[in-house]
């Protein structure tokens, strides 16, 4: 295993490749400089039912709601695809936009969008309210989006780190109020957060306040290790669980969530199969996998990224209640309040999440422990990226919400000729990331 710069190579935003065998082997890794490390993005589209998000609530919905806790005041930021203010996201100020850093950014019709359909899907999870079939975790809550790939679904490294340092930046600017950060992506092949650029990255959001929650990897219960940044003991490292009825009776550890190792394990589970939230008509995920289609609006997707979602929005709605908490008192929150579902093994770390559960302990952390690990870079390393985001450069009305309402979102922008032709089809939509056993069926 390779840590260091020179052990980022492939980053799968993960809600990813539930197909994929549990014997599989992380993928070897050439060395490479930061800016030339690819990320890609992936998905899987997992048959089965529809797992709609009241049924993921409803256990605890009726305590979040008495409390007053729906994520009001609190801010969510998402590094990923993007976000489309489809309905349910289109609410006045629901979505603020940071950076774009994809390709896509310098094409006005594209910028921010949401062109592969994964950061929208996941941000209906987060924070959407359709007043329908989708009703986030965290209603109240506001996103802030930054986007680090486009419809090919590949990125680089130094994206994420820039994105995740603009957000540590940028955290209290102009109103915001950033606690929570969702990376539904991971970096497989990574032993230890020691000396590894993400970990680095995101222990200093950490130490910023903000709670980090990151997808343990989808690659098997039998793989050893999860992936980077999870790999980090200063995130909430989420894997996924299935859950199909209200009691959690049927609840069970499938077989794609990868189950970590003697050294870092999963910290908890969340529901994570055939979740269904919002789609992005047109994006190559819509295109690729109509029998993921529900109704006119709805799509479902499959992963530690659904479960990371879910995680990331009780995290900002008990912050809602109990903004006083810090990082270190949230993770001890979820992890001591999880219901082991395998005693005695380690792929489901401290268990899935009982959110009711804590919710009610907010009160009472004043004894929480301090976290005291060793950190991925020696204090007053610095980042690659840190000063990229130093200054005044991405204050005002560019981030601001209000730049994407209107007719910007409609018409011809989004329907035809902009979603065929050249510019989205040939190579940029084949080869092995979107192909062979990752797409074959249940």
């Amino acid at each position: 295993m390779l840590g260091g710069l020179a052990a980022l190579s492939a980053i799968a935003l993960t809600a990813a490749a539930s197909n994929v065998p549990a014997t599989a082997s992380p993928t070897d890794t050439i060395p490479a400089p930061l800016e030339d490390q690819r990320v890609t993005l992936s998905i899987s589209v997992e048959p089965g039912d529809p797992v709609p998000l009241a049924l993921v609530r409803e256990r605890a919905s009726g305590r979040f709601e008495q409390a007053g806790a729906l994520g009001q005041g609190v801010d969510v930021a998402l590094i990923d695809s993007g976000v489309t203010p489809v309905v349910g996201l289109d609410q006045p100020g629901k979505v603020m936009y940071g950076p774009d850093l994809s390709n896509e950014a310098a094409f006005p019709n594209l910028a921010n969008l949401d062109t592969f359909g994964h950061g929208t899907h996941l941000a209906g999870i987060i924070a959407g309210d359709d007043g329908a079939d989708v009703v986030g975790i965290a209603p109240e809550s506001r996103l802030v989006s930054l986007k680090v790939a486009g419809a090919t679904g590949e990125t680089h490294v130094a994206q994420v780190v820039a994105a995740i340092d603009w957000v540590v930046e940028h955290k209290n600017d102009n109103g915001l109020d950033i606690r929570v950060l969702n990376l539904s992506l991971g970096l497989p092949g990574v032993a230890s957060s020691i000396g590894d650029p993400l970990s680095a990255a995101v222990e200093r959001a950490w130490n910023a306040g903000i709670v980090v929650v990151a997808a343990a990897g989808n690659r098997g219960n039998l793989v050893g290790g999860i992936d980077s940044p999870a790999v980090s003991p200063y995130v909430l490292a989420v894997g996924a669980n299935v859950s199909y009825s209200s009691r959690g009776s049927q609840d069970y550890v499938p077989t794609w969530t990868s189950g970590g190792n003697g050294n870092r394990t999963p910290d908890v589970l969340a529901p994570g199969r055939s979740i269904m939230s919002f789609r992005v008509p047109g994006s190559y995920l819509d295109q690729a996998h109509p029998q993921a289609i529900v109704g006119d609006h709805y799509f479902v997707g499959t992963g530690t990224s659904q479960a990371t979602a879910v995680v990331s929005g009780y995290v900002a709605a008990i912050l809602s209640a109990y903004p006083e908490l810090t990082p270190d008192q949230v993770k001890h929150l979820f992890v001591s309040s999880a219901q082991d579902m395998l005693p005695g093994e380690i792929v489901d770390g401290h268990g899935k999440i009982d959110a009711a559960t804590s919710l009610r302990n907010g009160r009472n952390q004043s004894g929480a422990p301090i976290q005291s690990y060793p950190l991925a870079l020696p204090p007053g390393a610095g980042s690659p990226d840190a000063d990229t985001w130093s200054g005044g450069e991405w204050s005002g009305a560019s981030w601001s919400g209000g730049t994407w309402s209107g007719a910007s979102w409609s018409g011809a922008s989004w329907s035809g000729a902009s979603w065929s032709g050249a510019s989205w089809s040939g190579a940029s939509w084949s080869g092995a990331s979107w192909s062979g056993a990752s797409w074959s069926g249940a």
